[in-house]
């Protein structure tokens, strides 16, 4: 580990096989309890990559990390002393086998912790964790919502282990439920922003995911993976739909799977196959009937669509572009440019934007949106060759960088910048001066994301567009 300066230090972390460095930013996370909890100076890890294996060591990642430790029993005098030592010293075996991964020890040490200090918070959450390892969840979130019933300091992890169990035993919308009530109590909690949006993902919700990623990208703590969700609009990348913790839930989640895997016609009779289609997944299928080019299921869709109340980036979409087939650029461009506030990551919106505008004569924001699908196209095609493969060139880290640049996509530009560094460390793809020109650049970003607070230009977002200059009389004239 080497210090850069007070903000960024580098430190080694494995990642698929190999050692990457990663920047640790001087930003406090975590989640904390209703009573103060102190956070290491030295701040959090921007894991860029980092995968924790198995879904027991992230269930209990929630509660060891993310929310203060449940309260020891204490005992009075010299035979009580014993009495905790050795008890201690059970938890702590227990614990280690359970680490192991030898389950039957782990439970066997638990029951004997359990004989002799059966009220001791510390023995309820430790049998608590074994009995989530023999993946017999309704007993261990049972044991737990008692523990939190009694002990008051234990409630904030008690939410956030049971939580991610009942992610692991099906319940999706209690679990949902419990990450929210932790964000209430400890809005800045990294973990619990991280298993809100992987379940977020996971459900094809993919708008609310962005807001937790996007947190994750300002706190600093943010892995590789998440920051492909971020090129993707909160999707799984083509290669990213093989893992196991991204599998979808639900109808959305499983149309975005066959989406990200280019299986539009898997998607399609996905959605189709809802009675009643709710409202999301309607504006779903407007997307995919443009992508099969399906005239008679388009017709269709747009007179079945009046019906919905609120709309999101893919009405948005779908309406707009109905609109430019029809010849309507201007409403056209009007619904377009509501689809990339809501979802700036939509290159097809802003191809059609470009389209629609050069309709209505305006040379120089129809050829700025132009250049917004080509960056976001580029950024998306990198990111999917990337969830596909281990190997990373730096030229590509390059592009992708330069790219988010020009999108005015800081906080990304930064984290990427780190993990070409993390890359370039572990290939000796750069020289040691480039290697002090890429940290000296890192620090130089940070430092200027710190001093002034970055907010989104909804100017730029619309490639300079004006909605409430746009008339009647921009429409086309007649030749």
């Amino acid at each position: 580990m080497f210090l850069v300066d007070h903000a960024i230090v580098f430190t080694t972390v494995r990642f698929r096989g190999i050692v990457c460095f990663c920047v640790l930013a001087t930003l406090t996370a975590g989640c904390h309890s209703e009573k103060a909890q102190t956070v290491p100076e030295q701040g959090i890890s921007l894991r860029a990559g980092v995968q924790q294996s198995g879904a027991s060591s992230e269930a209990e990642a929630v509660a060891s990390q993310a929310v203060v430790e449940p309260p020891r029993t204490t005992f009075q005098g010299r035979e009580e002393e014993t009495f905790e030592i050795g008890v201690l010293a059970l938890q702590d075996e227990a614990a280690i086998a359970l680490e192991a991964d030898d389950h039957d020890k782990a439970y066997r040490l638990a029951r004997q912790v359990m004989r002799r200090a059966p009220d001791d918070p510390r023995s309820i959450f430790l049998m608590a964790r074994v009995l989530g390892r023999r993946q017999r969840f309704p007993e261990a979130i049972q044991m737990l919502d008692r523990l939190a019933l009694t002990t008051p300091d234990a409630r904030l992890p008690v939410w956030g282990q049971t939580a991610q169990w009942m992610v692991q035993f099906g319940k999706w919308e209690e679990a949902e439920r419990r990450f929210r009530m932790l964000l209430k109590k400890a809005p800045e909690a990294t973990l619990v922003h991280r298993k809100l949006a992987e379940l977020l993902i996971r459900q094809g919700r993919t708008s609310e995911a962005m807001e937790h990623l996007l947190t994750l990208c300002r706190q600093g703590d943010i892995e590789e993976l998440e920051l492909r969700h971020l090129l993707s609009g909160g999707q799984p990348l083509h290669g990213d739909t093989t893992l196991e913790e991204l599998a979808p839930i639900g109808y959305l989640g499983r149309a975005g799977f066959n989406l990200s895997r280019g299986e539009w016609d898997l998607a399609r009779r996905e959605l189709e196959g809802i009675e009643p289609i709710p409202s999301d997944a309607l504006s779903l299928l407007g997307r995919v009937y443009l992508h099969l080019e399906d005239e008679e299921l388009l017709s269709g869709w747009s007179d079945d669509v009046s019906r919905i109340e609120s709309v999101d980036s893919e009405w948005c979409f779908a309406k707009g572009a109905i609109l430019a087939r029809q010849g309507d650029h201007l409403l056209a461009v009007r619904l377009l440019c509501k689809a990339v506030l809501l979802d700036s990551t939509d290159s097809d919106a802003y191809l059609l934007l470009s389209q629609s505008l050069l309709e209505l004569d305006r040379q120089n924001e129809s050829q700025e949106a132009a250049r917004r699908f080509q960056w976001i196209s580029e950024t998306k095609r990198i990111g999917r060759d990337m969830s596909l493969t281990e190997d990373r060139d730096d030229a590509m880290f390059v592009r992708l960088i330069t790219n988010l640049d020009k999108l005015q996509r800081p906080w990304e530009s930064l984290h990427w910048c780190g993990v070409r560094l993390a890359y370039a460390k572990a290939s000796n793809s750069l020289s040691n001066d480039e290697l002090d020109g890429l940290v000296e650049q890192i620090k130089q970003r940070s430092t200027n994301l710190r001093n002034k607070e970055w907010v989104e230009d909804r100017k730029f977002v619309l490639c300079g567009i004006d909605l409430d200059s746009l008339q009647q009389n921009d429409a086309p004239k007649e030749p």
